[in-house]
């Protein structure tokens, strides 16, 4: 009689065969290596798209079409008393209000401007008593449309 008996089912098994245990942690320790990898990749990648400041109230379509390129529009944050800083349309020259008009991530301008300027075009705003933020695409495009975000950004104090 031999000395070696062979057992059929280790004979079936490759010498190097993986359990279903060690693919589990196998596959485990590649998930957490894969999570942590993008958290960190997404770190260091990702950008909010809000600009900064000390009060920003993103601007919600559908902004109101007001003749040629200008825009009217409510921010969405109407609790923040942003309508009691708006210039008065009133008074000739009046700048009190400090809101500043984003374009996704860049500030539009020139701030208080006549209606006839915003409506020109070339990202001219204002923010009027009784009318809310008037404003205009940078690229005298329909901002209903044209995929941008819209902010009303009260600078840090």
């Amino acid at each position: 009689m031999s000395q070696y008996v062979l057992d059929p089912v280790r004979a079936r098994r490759p010498a190097m065969a993986v359990s279903t245990t060690q693919m589990v942690w196998v596959c485990i320790v590649a998930g957490i290596a894969i999570y942590f990898g993008t958290a960190l990749w997404l770190e260091r990648t990702w950008q909010d798209p809000a600009p900064k400041g000390h009060v920003v109230a993103p601007l919600v379509r559908p902004f109101l079409p007001l003749g040629q390129a200008a825009f009217r529009a409510e921010p969405l944050l109407k609790d923040e008393g942003l309508a009691a800083l708006a210039d008065n349309p009133d008074i000739e020259g009046d700048t009190r209000s400090p809101v500043i008009v984003y374009e996704d991530n860049k500030p539009l301008g020139p701030s208080h401007s006549t209606f006839a300027e915003v409506s020109a075009g070339h990202g001219r705003f204002a923010h009027w008593k009784g009318q809310g933020i008037v404003f205009s695409a940078s690229d005298g495009t329909d901002p209903n449309t044209n995929g941008r975000r819209y902010w009303a950004v009260i600078a840090a104090k």
